[in-house]
């Protein structure tokens, strides 16, 4: 029996009314599962083929498998801040590479120095390595966050950023990375909504909470060092919720911060590097932005295009979330489209991922009931832009969900290939869950 776990990272959750259950231990084959999917579009435009991921050898109760999400080319990267790694619970991360029509997993990686510890009272605290995950370009380079890290001789729950790097047919852990003014508490590494992590190139950027910073890190000749911050220093409510690079522009959320027409709705800022030095270029806020919408929980750009989550947002319903997507044209920053669910609800949650590539956006909703299966198992919506005009094309739910799935925790896209972790999917016989993560193939 594992014991139960009571760490950083599920704290964080619970304050989005995420519980967490006792830790079980389990053994499992890998499950490679295929099975269709009906098509949820307002016009019937997409078909879906689903695949459904597991770890392969030793699947566990509270894996949390699907927390975090990326992909580039014919790699992605699952968390599992549950997962064994070095120590058992300490968290992990999966690499999945496609061969042909399926993914098939190539590696588990996890940090040299991950801790997962007895804190009295039956209780385990764990480092939460792979609550956060991102990828290069080039599939490459992948970077782990672990928010509760706490590294000797540095305070508690500091946390760490640890990156691999693909050498042949292994991954190899290359750097272990620390904010460069630790504190006690700050999260480095922590998930969207408290911190963010996103790579881009030889750069590495980290929402840094403790600190109200975004903390760089830079590579030359296979060496990481930090390489500087950026804050908004006349915003008083500045604290970084989740960060997005593409090349030398950087997106930060920050979601207490003031818009001109509501208190506390959230703000994006756009920095740009010129000659080694980040400069704030821009200011995003929604249009409609009311008080408290969380505008800024997620961020993701790709090129001119960022797509904006707002879980608390006014959408289909008052408090059903919404996302945003604006566009740099010539410099100046404009909001395109406001995307809804068309079926939102309430408590929907709808905003708290997203992702964008190209004309498509994936958005999470991990509350949301579908009419498909009747109970709280999330859905997934993809909207893309044709003639100027984006549109919900479909509505993605799991296959086998389950009540409390949290489909949506995570979602990434490329080209046609969507991805959605459920971390709180497919119980075993006993009934609690290990995670899973869903690949849909769309064909226009």
């Amino acid at each position: 029996m594992r014991n139960s776990t009571e760490n950083a990272t599920a704290e964080r959750r619970q304050s989005r009314d995420r519980s967490m259950r006792a830790w079980i231990a389990g053994l499992a084959s890998a499950v490679l599962l295929t099975a269709a999917v009906s098509t949820f579009a307002q016009a019937n435009r997409i078909q879906q083929s689903e695949m459904i991921l597991q770890p392969a050898g030793d699947v566990v109760e509270h894996d949390t498998f699907g927390c975090a999400a990326a992909i580039s080319g014919n790699t992605m990267v699952i968390g599992g801040f549950n997962a064994d790694g070095v120590q058992v619970g300490a968290g992990a991360a999966f690499i999945f590479e496609r061969k042909g029509n399926a993914w098939v997993q190539t590696a588990r990686i996890f940090a040299s120095d991950g801790r997962a510890e007895p804190v009295g009272d039956g209780q385990l605290r764990s480092d939460s390595f792979g609550s956060n995950v991102a990828i290069s370009e080039d599939a490459k380079t992948v970077v782990v966050g672990a928010p509760a890290h706490t590294h000797p001789g540095l305070q508690k729950n500091a946390g760490a950023i640890y990156v691999f790097q693909r050498v042949g047919d292994d991954w190899v852990q290359q750097a272990e990375l620390f904010s460069p003014t630790p504190m006690a508490e700050t999260f480095l590494g922590a998930e969207p909504g408290f911190g963010g992590l996103a790579i881009s190139g030889n750069t590495i950027a980290a929402g840094d909470e403790g600190t109200f910073n975004v903390d760089f890190f830079t590579r030359v000749n296979d060496t990481w060092t930090s390489s500087g911050t950026v804050t908004v220093p006349d915003d008083f409510a500045f604290v970084p919720s989740d960060v997005s690079l593409s090349g030398n522009t950087l997106v930060v959320g920050s979601t207490g911060t003031d818009s001109p027409l509501a208190v506390g709705s959230g703000a994006v800022y756009v920095f740009q590097r010129a000659e080694g030095t980040w400069v704030q270029k821009a200011t995003l806020t929604a249009a409609d932005a009311t008080a408290f919408a969380t505008f800024g929980f997620t961020v993701r750009i790709n090129r001119d295009l960022v797509a904006i989550g707002a879980n608390s947002a006014l959408g289909a319903t008052s408090q059903s979330g919404a996302a945003y997507v604006f566009a740099n044209e010539d410099g100046a920053w404009s909001q395109q489209a406001k995307l809804i669910a068309s079926d939102g609800m309430d408590f929907d949650q709808f905003g708290e991922s997203v992702a964008i590539d190209g004309h498509t956006v994936l958005v999470g909703a991990t509350q949301h009931i579908p009419a498909a299966t009747g109970s709280r198992s999330g859905s997934a919506y993809v909207f893309q832009a044709r003639d100027g005009n984006w549109t919900q094309s479909a509505e993605l739910v799991a296959s086998d969900a389950v009540p409390g799935g949290f489909f949506g925790s995570a979602v990434a896209v490329f080209n046609n290939t969507l991805v959605v972790g459920a971390d709180e999917q497919h119980p075993p016989v006993e009934g609690y869950a290990g995670g899973e993560a869903y690949v849909f193939k769309l064909n226009p």
